[in-house]
This record gives C-alpha cells, structure tokens and sequence, in this order.
C-alpha cells in the first residue's frame, strides 16, 4: 500500500496538510525559503495558497512498469522555483500557463 494511502486511513494525512499549510505564512516549503506570506501575495515560485496546474493526464511514455495499462498519471504545474534557462517545459514553468486549482 503507498504512503500517502497508509497515512489517510491512520488518520494521519490531515494533520500532515495542516502543518504544511501553516508553513505559508512564512513560505519554507522549497530549498528557496522566500519567507513569502503566499496567502497574502506569490513567491519567488509565483505561486500563491493554491497551485497553477497547466494539464494533468495519464503518462504512458515510461518504463512499463511504472505505466502498467492506465498510465502513471502527470501533472504540469505551472511557474517554477529553478527557473532553468533551457527548461523543456519554459512556457509552463516562466509564463506559468494554466490555472489555478483548489483541492477545497
């Protein structure tokens, strides 16, 4: 069973959301530490309490292990804390196309 699966039927999973959560207040979540209140304003990752995502779909361009027959699902955030010069996927992670997502 995965990790993530464990700790929900522990009980464990909303507390583990609460305490990242508060950590935007003072945004420590990437090796940046820009200290942003990203419920007020955006980060460095110009990512505020909510993720932009551009698309998600099933990925079926890896080992077939990892795919099986329904594909290991991708999600294309958008913006990005590296903000790699020669990134594949620039238009995502400097223009930050897509939307923002609330899991609420």
């Amino acid at each position: 069973m995965t990790n993530y699966l464990l700790c929900h039927q522990q009980g464990r999973l909303a507390a583990i959301k609460e305490r990242l959560l508060s950590r935007l207040s003072s945004c420590t979540l990437c090796p940046r530490t820009c200290r942003q209140d990203r419920y007020a304003h955006t980060g460095f990752c110009h990512t505020g309490r909510y993720a932009r995502v551009n698309s998600f779909f099933p990925h079926f361009q890896e080992e077939p292990e990892l795919v099986g027959r329904g594909g290991s699902g991708t999600i294309f955030f958008s913006y990005c804390n590296i903000g790699c010069l020669y990134c594949q996927n620039y238009m995502l992670s400097h223009f930050g196309e897509g939307h923002e997502v609330s899991p609420d």
